[in-house]
């Protein structure tokens, strides 16, 4: 299993902010459980298939489907995601401080 990959660097969407990210599923839990979040399916996505993996947070109320630990770490390496933070708390993606990515997106 691969390590931490995590870089320091400034996103374009996010320039004031300490942005990391990880393609390592392990870590990747560690980070989201850590700020609270679950992982789940889209619930709006279900009907197409095994849905999009998401990240929730309880107080969001969201509609999504949970889905387990072990599951969300299959997808994630199936699918070549990658986790996008921001360690001061800043958001990335809206009002969110944690993103999915495809690795490819990442890397560049």
């Amino acid at each position: 299993m691969a390590s931490d990959d995590s870089e320091n660097g400034a996103d374009p969407n996010t320039a004031e902010s300490d942005v990391e990210h990880t393609d390592d599923p392990w870590t990747a839990q560690s980070v989201v459980e850590g700020r609270g979040g679950y992982p789940g399916h889209a619930a709006q996505s279900e009907s197409e298939g095994a849905g999009l993996l998401r990240i929730g947070f309880r107080d969001d109320d969201e509609e999504m489907k949970d889905i387990s630990w072990e599951e969300f770490r299959e997808e994630f390496e199936e699918r070549e995601l990658a986790l996008v933070y921001s360690t001061d708390g800043t958001p990335i993606d809206g009002e969110k401080t944690v993103t999915l990515q495809e690795r490819d997106d990442v890397d560049a």
